[in-house]
């Protein structure tokens, strides 16, 4: 009864022998293989197995199959783990190969080998919490040589420790040569993601020269972000970079990451000009900016002070999650300033759009929900660089945006200017019509009204002494000077010859008077080919006047000329005197040459001055 009992149990026993030692790797002619479809894992919660108990596990049949065609990943992880697999070579001579454990990031890994007689040969402790040459071989992967001697049947034990991150291990083997030409694709993609990321930050660099818009500054430092993140997710930071530093690549990119987010919700900010005045989530928005910030010190925390199980959990999954709440959170504060119809934010929308791909595959890869790979590499790498080719062309339509809305400000403005500079000329015409109207009817009317009182004293005046008709006289003559100066006024505020007249009539007019009148000889020449607008042709009148009166108040000339030439293009106006002149350099406008100035520009003409001992020239061109 116990010898068939005890029959039965060794059967039962190399019946589940074989089934964890039936699915070997058969090494052949081939270059690679694939690992998933032959090999099996284990879970150590406890953190207590050895590789003596897997062997025995093993050898119980109690080992998991992992998923065929499927990369390993559990996502996050409090547990030690065990990848198992067997390997033949079928070949009739030795063969050479490399082990390559994929995922770039892991605490502590040790390869262990098992040969057919169940000796056990440890190979070297290495990972993150090691200096980078501590590495079986100098490479940003794990990789472990492997060497078979013909027909030479082993099987192997990798432990892994992945506490606090993401538990996916990408698995290979594959021949020592043929592994290396089979890193080249990798190698020219992640060369060409590189190349994209150091454009985009010496391009922006230079506009932030040019332009000195500070969004570029930001936007550069966030592509140095993105391309630090990138080579720490590949190891080659680790390589490169930092290599006698472990347990920084821990935390590092953690640390990436919430800085990342704060400089794409500030690019935001700048690029769809969302402010306080034209959305009700910037004080909420730019408060999560800071708060991004601040996250980055939970794993300076970690790295720097202590590294407690709890808030490696609260890191891993902050820093995942973050990244995807602020392209969220980014997508609707778009949305809301295009509904608010800012059309440039299209652009930012649709960076966003493409970047949440990315960031979902990285993140569900993270947490373990898929194992999706985009060129042998994280979906965030693609994500990143289209996100960063996009938003580059983003940001110079943003310029041509911003230039274009500039000129339209400046065209608006230019036309409220001249509106405004309109109704003040128009109130000062209105003003000195009012003045003139009111000084000739009322004080004109007062004046005469006077003369005609005290003219009717004359014939009681002829008795009077001889001194007083002297005063008689006196009285009446002031009182037609201040008629005749009254009346001058009105004439220089309203010019009543104007409209009736014309410009060049009532200019001819005047200085005829003032020929006879000063001291001063004036020349008028004038050429008009085209008939002026009554609008400029006052403005004009009021420029001539302006520069006759500059003359006769501060020139201390004899003679002085007026030209007004008129063609198709332009009105050329010039006055010319043989005055003291006076230095241009240290005199300041006077209110007669500031009033001129005013006018031309408000014609949109060219003022230009020269002055010597010798006398002074104005000269304006009036564009038609």
């Amino acid at each position: 009864m116990k010898r068939p009992l005890l029959l039965g149990f060794l059967v039962l026993f190399t019946f589940l022998g074989f089934a964890q030692n039936g699915r070997p790797i058969l090494i052949d002619s081939s270059s690679a293989y694939d690992i998933r479809n032959h090999g099996y894992f284990y879970e150590d919660k406890g953190l207590k197995a050895t590789i003596d108990s897997l062997v025995q596990l093993k050898e119980k049949g109690k080992l998991t199959e992992l998923t065929p065609y499927r990369t390993f990943n559990k996502g996050f992880s409090q547990s030690y783990w065990w990848i198992v697999f067997d390997v033949q070579n079928t070949l009739n001579e030795p063969v050479n190969l490399f082990f390559n454990e994929r995922s770039n990031s892991v605490n502590r890994l040790q390869l262990f080998k098992v040969d057919s007689t169940g000796k056990i040969t440890p190979m070297a402790l290495t990972g993150d919490h090691f200096k980078f040459h501590s590495r079986p071989v100098n490479y940003h992967n794990y990789l472990y040589p492997i060497k078979l001697k013909a027909h030479e049947k082993a099987s192997y034990f990798l432990w892994a420790d992945k506490r606090g991150q993401n538990m996916t291990m990408p698995l290979g083997l594959a021949k020592d040569v043929d592994l290396v030409h089979g890193e080249i694709p990798f190698y020219t993609m992640f060369g060409i993601f590189v190349g994209i990321y150091l454009f985009a930050i010496i391009f922006n660099l230079f506009l932030f020269v040019s332009l000195r818009d500070v969004i570029h500054i930001y936007y550069a430092l966030y592509v140095i972000c993105v391309l630090l993140f990138n080579l720490e997710d590949e190891g080659l930071g680790f390589q490169w970079i930092y290599p006698n530093v472990p347990y920084l690549q821990d935390y590092l990119r953690s640390i990436i990451a919430f800085i990342s987010s704060a400089l794409l919700v500030q690019i935001m900010l700048l690029f769809i000009n969302q402010n306080s005045s034209n959305s009700r989530f910037y004080h909420l928005i730019n408060g999560y900016k800071y708060f991004c910030y601040a996250l980055t010190l939970l794993p300076l925390y970690l790295l720097f002070v202590n590294s407690n199980m709890v808030l490696e959990k609260v890191n891993f999954f902050a820093s995942n999650l973050l990244a995807l709440l602020t392209v969220i959170i980014l997508i609707l504060n778009t949305t809301e300033r295009i509904l608010k119809g800012y059309k440039l934010a299209w652009y930012y929308l649709i960076t966003m759009l493409i970047l949440l791909l990315g960031i979902l595959n990285y993140v569900f890869n993270s947490l373990g929900i898929t194992s999706f790979y985009i060129f042998n590499t994280t979906g965030l790498v693609v994500g990143l660089t289209v996100e960063i080719i996009f938003l580059s062309f983003a940001l110079t339509q943003r310029y041509n945006f911003l230039k274009k809305e500039t000129k339209i400000l400046q065209q608006q403005k230019t036309k409220l200017e001249i509106a405004l500079v309109d109704d003040v000329f128009e109130a000062q015409e209105n003003e000195r019509r009012r003045l003139a109207q009111d000084l000739h009817d009322d004080l004109g009317g007062t004046l005469s009204a006077i003369k005609l009182n005290v003219t009717a004293f004359k014939s009681n005046i002829v008795q009077l002494p001889a001194e007083n008709h002297a005063f008689y006289q006196q009285t009446i003559n002031m009182i037609e000077s201040a008629c005749e100066n009254l009346r001058e006024i009105s004439h220089n505020l309203m010019p009543k010859n104007l409209e009736k007249n014309g410009l060049i009539n009532t200019l001819t007019e005047q200085l005829a008077e003032l020929n006879q009148t000063g001291d001063i000889t004036f020349e008028f020449v004038h050429d008009i080919e085209q008939a002026i607008s009554p609008d400029i042709e006052l403005t004009i009148y009021r420029i001539a006047k302006e520069l006759i009166n500059n003359v006769i108040k501060h020139a201390v000339a004899t003679k002085a000329s007026l030209q007004i030439i008129s063609s198709e293009e332009q009105i050329v106006m010039m006055c010319e005197d043989n005055g003291l002149g006076f230095n241009t350099n240290t005199s300041n406008d006077g209110i007669g040459l500031a009033n001129i100035k005013l006018r031309v520009n408000h014609l949109k003409g060219v003022f230009s001055l020269e002055s010597n001992e010798m006398g002074t020239s104005i000269s304006i061109f009036i564009p038609r």
